[in-house]
C-alpha cells in the first residue's frame, strides 16, 4: 500500500508497481492476471480498511447512544494515518469506476451498501422509508464529504469538530422531529 499511496490508479501498471518494488513484471503477472485483478485487491484492501469500523458489530441491534457512540468512534478511526491511503484509494477510484471499466464497480457498491445499512437502522428507529432514505444519504455523504476535505486539508481536529456539530445537527433533525411526524430534511 505504501506505492500505491504515491501512484494514482489511472496510471497503475504491472510494470510501475513491480518497478517500485523491485521485483519482476512477471510476478505480478502471474499472481494477479489482469490489471484490473492487481486493481480490484488494491481496492478490496482500501475498501476493507474502511469497512473495518462494522466488522464484528450487529447495527440494527444498536440504539440510538449506541450508534452515536460506534459512529463519532469508527469516524475518528478512519482520520487516522493509516487509513489515509485507503481514504484516497476509494476516492480516485470512486471518480474513475463511471469512466474507467477495469476500475470495476467495488467503492460505488461499497457506499450503496453503507447507506442502506444506516437506511434500514434509522427504519428500525420508526423513522418511515422515504425520509430514512434522504437521512441516510445525508448522513453518509455528508461523512464522506468531511472525509475529502480530510484529505485536502489534513486538519483532523477541525475535521472532527466539523464531524461532531454534524452529528449533533443530524440527530435533531432525524430524532427531534418525531412527535411532531414531520421533518424539513423529508419536506
Amino acid at each position: 500500500m505504501e506505492h500505491v499511496a504515491t501512484e494514482p490508479l489511472s496510471r497503475m501498471t504491472f510494470r510501475s508497481l513491480a518497478s517500485a518494488l523491485g521485483v519482476s513484471t512477471y510476478s505480478f503477472v502471474y499472481h494477479f492476471g489482469s490489471r484490473q485483478d492487481m486493481i480490484d485487491a488494491i481496492l478490496e484492501e482500501g475498501v476493507r480498511q474502511q469497512s473495518a469500523a462494522l466488522t464484528a458489530i450487529d447495527l440494527p441491534s444498536f440504539d440510538r447512544a449506541q450508534f452515536h457512540d460506534w459512529y463519532r468512534e469508527a469516524f475518528r478511526a478512519s482520520l487516522g494515518e493509516s487509513y489515509r491511503t485507503g481514504l484516497r484509494l476509494q476516492f480516485e477510484a470512486g471518480a474513475l469506476e463511471p469512466v474507467d471499466p477495469d476500475i470495476g464497480q467495488r467503492v460505488t457498491t461499497s457506499f450503496k451498501a453503507w447507506r442502506d445499512l444506516v437506511k434500514a437502522w434509522l427504519k428500525q428507529q420508526g423513522i418511515e422509508t422515504r425520509r430514512a432514505g434522504v437521512l441516510a444519504t445525508w448522513l453518509v455523504d455528508t461523512a464522506a464529504g468531511l472525509h475529502f476535505g480530510f484529505l485536502l486539508n489534513g486538519e483532523r481536529a477541525t475535521t472532527l469538530a466539523a464531524f461532531d456539530a454534524f452529528l449533533a445537527a443530524f440527530e435533531r433533525e432525524a430524532f427531534e422531529h418525531e412527535a411532531e411526524g414531520t421533518a424539513s430534511v423529508a419536506s
